[in-house]
């Protein structure tokens, strides 16, 4: 089967007042065949007042987000795929198929030992899969999750799950199925040009010709 046949609900977690991404994640669904699929919507992501035990306001919001995606899926007993709006889909990802063996699902990560994915620690959420199954799992994990200091990131909640449960079928996409788009960021601090509405568009546009020139 082709990777996004395998699931019921493909949900794209978008701040409302960033139109720049819904527009340019728009245009990476037409390339994959997405566009007016029902089973695509966007999701209204959350946007906490403070970063509470997190680092940042936005990994809160991107943990909050994905959360309550995985409760609902759960809840309906439907197979889930979470994209972020920043993902840039890899020019085969309509047609790249996969085994059906599997609950979890990663197409767009970093791995730190790239060799052994499996014991790897893992960086980005911004593409994941999960049977209906894994989402239950996954869901009762994130609502139940304890944790001392600081708290862990989503990608980070992702990696506990997997060595708290290594029964569960992992599958990852190789190569990689999805990267992420460089755009002004709502999770890490803004940095001071994106903070100057005078600069933000330059800033924007140069992140284009940057983003054009590495796919020449």
């Amino acid at each position: 089967m082709r990777v996004f046949d395998y699931f019921e609900r493909i949900r794209i977690i978008n701040l409302p007042y960033r139109t720049d991404r819904r527009r340019a994640m728009n245009r990476e669904l037409a390339k994959v065949g997405l566009v007016g699929d029902p089973r695509v919507s966007y999701f209204d992501a959350i946007r906490p007042e403070d970063a509470g035990s997190f680092t940042s306001i936005g990994a809160r919001g991107v943990y909050a987000s994905q959360k309550i995606l995985l409760r609902d899926a759960a809840a309906a007993g439907e197979s889930l795929l979470i994209l972020e709006d920043d993902c840039i889909f890899s020019p085969d990802a309509e047609n790249r198929t996969f085994h059906d063996e599997w609950d979890i699902f990663y197409g767009g990560y970093h791995a730190s030992l790239p060799t052994d994915l499996a014991r790897s620690d893992i960086q980005g959420a911004h593409m994941m899969g999960f049977s209906r199954r894994g989402a239950k799992l996954m869901s009762d994990y994130l609502e139940q999750l304890e944790y001392e200091g600081i708290h862990p990131p989503i990608d980070g909640a992702y990696v506990w799950f997997r060595r708290a449960n290594p029964a569960v079928r992992t599958l990852f996409a190789e190569p990689p199925l999805a990267g992420q788009r460089p755009s002004r960021s709502d999770i890490a601090s803004l940095a001071w040009f994106d903070r100057l509405p005078f600069l933000r568009g330059a800033a924007t546009l140069a992140r284009g010709f940057r983003r054009g020139a590495s796919r020449k």
